[in-house]
């Protein structure tokens, strides 16, 4: 799909790279977070990726948030996941401060924020949506990566109960 290769021409372009998801964290914000955060330096050992925001207690198995403190964010590149609007996004307070934002979200519209704007509101998650674009993009996935992504889709299926489950995300 032309947009994964325009997200993955821009992750390729910048060496500091941000990741922030909406507040209030559940499994699918962290697990996508966590999993594309884990798929970029997999495959890009060169990058300086932060995973930003809180986490509760019960989700630390996950992994760990990141501090972005006297990171040079105007030559960095954000993507926020599972963020439908600016508003909700956490840990991110000025998204001018950034070169290029990308959304990847699973939501319903609700306004433009970034640069590239990527929203399969079909989908039955953000962690499905980080998978499709590893998958489209031929990138390695690590059993880590898979993981997150797994918690992600079990949590925003309700371990796959809901209708917007799909052949796809079973796939």
């Amino acid at each position: 799909m032309k947009l994964f290769k325009d997200i993955l021409k821009q992750i390729k372009k910048y060496d500091t790279i941000v990741i922030a998801r909406h507040i209030g964290a559940d499994p699918d914000a962290l697990g996508s977070q966590f999993a594309l955060k884990e798929l970029i330096l997999d495959n890009f050992k060169d990058k300086s990726v932060y995973a930003v925001g809180t986490i509760a207690q019960r989700f630390r198995f996950m992994g760990n948030l990141d501090k972005i403190d006297g990171v040079d964010l105007s030559k960095a590149l954000l993507i926020v996941l599972d963020t439908p609007d600016k508003k909700r996004i956490e840990g991110i307070d000025d998204l001018s401060a950034f070169d290029y934002v990308i959304k990847i979200d699973h939501h319903p519209y609700v306004e433009s924020y970034a640069n590239i704007e990527y929203i399969e509101d079909n989908a039955s998650s953000a962690s499905q949506l980080v998978f499709k674009f590893a998958i489209d993009n031929k990138l390695k996935l690590s059993s880590k990566v898979a993981e997150n992504i797994y918690i992600g889709i079990v949590g925003d299926t309700d371990r796959f109960l809901h209708d917007y489950t799909s052949n796809e995300t079973f796939s």
